[in-house]
């Protein structure tokens, strides 16, 4: 993984500067907001003279000789046996170099900003490496294989014995980085990029899409030896290029025979020095160019270059995710970067464009590199880290957010960007009601989603959006409501929009709450259990208000199915015991553990000590910091009853 970026006077950014990938975590989906020229797709830029030796911009008057780029990558202690033997002696050094140096000497302090990185990194020495190697686009710098921290990380290397010999620590140094461009595959998609070309077989982008070489594919099959008869009495093996060869070898003689009839000075002898034979290169070149120039994609029998621009830049994401799903490519770490994926996108396609880039990076574990203008993709993305970058007089400020709690972190100091994500998400969901007749359900968490999922049926054309907690619910709520209202609009509204959360202390109270629509379109409730046990879809502004949660409104068996299992995986003896010492109460009405209305009981022939109640507040916690595993061991399981409050959702979407 690339967790961040050494570089100097490269496009945008002046001078020497580090740039990481996350702080005190480190996440596949990174996502760059900022205004034009302010310097997110230069960092994409930057990684891309790196990894695939495209055209180093420099900084305008800067010293040439001085630029250089340097990405810094992260790997697990047991990958590096995945690299050359003297490789794997140089980055255990690097490593400890690049985690002990000062960087408060004066001579680093361009790289303070990776000061706070480096004391999280200090917590995974006992099982991770760092290293970092530079690309310098002039000669003259090119054996400083490690910019500013050269001279330190090259004289630790070489108090080995095996390093003192200059050109043995150069030849490792330079392996180190072919090792580098060896596992790692950095996919770039610039917004001006000719999306017809990239989606070329033959092109290098569909090449590293497929994990392919076609070249090298064909020049395999020429080169294979093959069985041939010479007479009735024996073969010999022989490759297609070398029949080829005899065979017009052949040809030139019978050529040079006929015209020698005439007369015996005119011959075909070859140039001296020059090779005649054909080689699989020569030939693999004609043989792509003539083969793949008949083989156009097509989108209903439609060629990829006349489709509208937003057709071309959806097609281009579902091609790169058909191959990147796939097996076969997981042999490379895979690094995508993709300026503005959003471009020529029709607005209500921008939500299905990034949940898909979402889910290759949380999914199909695709370190994902992303530059935006749209901020509705703040709220849906549920794990990732966020880049606010601004250049104010030739100086690029970058701030971090993770996106768990985003929200929470910028609250009164970025209230643009808060305005407008909301405000590019709902216009987003009203396009697509417009335009695509989509239904949305809005909920809390990815948990939520994926349990009304599991169960939810008969609703066309849903979209279950989490949005990372019951404040924001409410607030994409309030930004809905308006549109919506209005009848010039909602007449051509051809779907419904439902947001769901739970009850609890905290989100409970709402201040200028508009009720539900009459129109029918949008509704907002709550989950909240009664004392009969049943849980019901409640109106935020009833008056019970018992806190209930998603955890605790599901099929009683499942779930009590589901934590077993969890625990039982677990491997803590103390919540087994715990758990132990309680049975099911098969009368459950919902999936409570807390409480008189709780699914378990104590077990009698068990010693228990004190209120059980304690012993159940262990087991809550213990669901609480375990929600993700047990929801997917729930909705692996077959045969659950759907509760009867998921039945009312899907009541409210077939409604006409």
């Amino acid at each position: 993984m690339v967790i961040g970026l050494f570089q100097r006077h490269f496009k945008t950014y002046k001078a020497a500067k580090y740039i990481p990938f996350g702080i005190n975590e480190f996440e596949n989906f990174n996502l760059f907001i900022g205004q034009n020229g302010a310097g997110k797709s230069s960092i994409l830029e930057s990684l891309n003279c790196f990894f695939n030796n495209s055209e180093f911009i420099y900084h305008t008057s800067e010293k040439k000789s001085d630029a250089y780029i340097a990405p810094l990558f992260l790997i697990k202690k047991d990958e590096l046996s995945k690299y050359d033997k003297k490789v794997q002696q140089i980055i255990p050094i690097i490593s400890n170099a690049l985690l002990e140096v000062n960087i408060s000497q004066s001579n680093y302090k361009p790289y303070e900003s990776f000061k706070d990185q480096q004391t999280f990194l200090k917590t995974l020495k006992d099982t991770h490496f760092i290293f970092s190697i530079a690309f310098w686009p002039q000669t003259d710098n090119s054996n400083q294989s490690f910019f500013a921290f050269d001279s330190l990380i090259k004289k630790k290397i070489q108090e080995l014995d095996d390093f003192k010999d200059q050109k043995v620590y150069q030849s490792t140094t330079s392996k180190l980085k072919l090792d580098i461009l060896n596992k790692y595959k950095f996919l770039y998609i610039p917004v001006e990029t000719s999306i017809d070309d990239f989606l070329r077989l033959e092109s290098k982008g569909m090449q590293d899409l497929m994990s392919e070489d076609v070249k090298k594919r064909i020049e395999n099959v020429l080169n294979k030896k093959h069985p041939i008869e010479i007479d009735t009495d024996r073969s010999q093996n022989k490759t297609i290029l070398e029949i080829i060869n005899n065979d017009l070898e052949v040809f030139i003689k019978e050529v040079e025979k006929t015209i020698q009839d005439i007369d015996k000075e005119y011959d075909f002898a070859k140039e001296y020095k020059a090779k005649t034979k054909l080689t699989a290169n020569h030939l693999s070149d004609v043989m792509i160019e003539t083969y793949f120039s008949k083989r156009k994609l097509k989108k209903n029998g439609k060629q990829i270059k006349y489709l509208s621009a937003g057709e071309r830049k959806k097609a281009l994401i579902d091609i790169a995710y058909s191959f990147l799903i796939q097996e076969e490519i997981k042999k490379n770490k895979i690094i995508l970067a993709i300026d503005e994926p959003e471009s020529s996108l029709h607005i209500s396609m921008c939500y299905d464009q990034f949940e898909r880039l979402q889910e290759l990076a949380n999914n199909f574990d695709i370190q994902m590199l992303v530059t935006t203008h749209w901020y509705g993709a703040l709220p849906i993305i549920e794990k990732g880290n966020l880049f606010h970058i601004d250049n104010k007089a030739d100086n690029v400020e970058i701030s971090q957010f993770a996106f768990r709690n985003y929200f929470e972190d910028v609250k009164g100091t970025s209230s643009d960007i808060h305005f407008k994500s909301f405000f590019d998400l709902s216009s987003a969901i009203i396009s697509s009601l417009r335009i695509k007749s989509n239904n949305w359900l809005i909920v809390e968490s990815e948990e939520d989603k994926n349990y009304i999922k599991k169960h939810i049926e008969k609703v066309k054309n849903l979209k279950i959006l989490p949005v990372g907690g019951s404040a924001i619910v409410k607030l994409l709520y309030n930004y809905l409501y308006a549109p919506i209202s209005h009848n010039a609009e909602n007449s051509e509204l051809n779907g419904k929009i439902y947001c769901l959360i739970d009850t609890d202390f905290q989100g409970i109270g709402i201040k200028d709450f508009q009720d539900d629509h009459k129109n029918g379109l949008l509704k907002m409730r709550r989950l909240q259990v009664m004392d009969n046990q049943s849980i019901e879809l409640h109106k935020i502004t009833t008056d019970i208000k018992y806190p209930t949660e998603i955890e605790e409104a599901l099929d009683p068996n499942g779930f009590y199915e589901a934590l077993s299992n969890i625990i039982k995986n677990s491997g803590r003896e103390d919540i087994q015991g715990i758990f132990g010492k309680f049975k099911f109460d098969e009368k459950s009405k919902n999936s409570f553990i807390k409480g008189d209305n709780s699914i378990i009981f104590p077990d009698s022939s068990q010693n228990i000590v004190g209120n059980p109640k304690h012993l159940k507040d262990e087991i809550a916690k213990f669901i609480d910091e375990n929600k993700k595993a047990i929801c997917e061991e729930y909705c692996n399981l077959t045969n659950l009853k759907k509760p009867e409050w998921i039945t009312k959702i899907e009541d409210f979407f077939q409604k006409k």
